[in-house]
């Protein structure tokens, strides 16, 4: 069976089922799905990738100095 067939298949099993701690279960599953990886290899769910740029986006807000293009360039060469 070709991926293709097999998402349908689920999907059609989900739209079928009634079973709310199945789903539950199903949607945990998702929810600790690996989203995204940061730069140094750690992998991150979406819910902790949302966490992650949010602290970003909050410590440009207060002023925070981060990393020069040049030093994330450098840093980016050594791994």
């Amino acid at each position: 069976m070709n991926i293709e067939t097999q998402r349908k298949n689920i999907v059609h099993r989900i739209l079928d089922t009634e079973n709310t701690s199945l789903l539950a279960k199903i949607e945990e599953l998702l929810d600790e799905e690996v989203f995204t990886f940061k730069a140094d290899g750690t992998a991150l769910t979406k819910k902790e990738y949302q966490i992650h740029i949010a602290k970003v986006l909050q410590a440009s807000e207060e002023g925070e100095i981060g990393y020069s293009t040049a030093e994330a360039k450098a840093k980016i060469k050594r791994k």
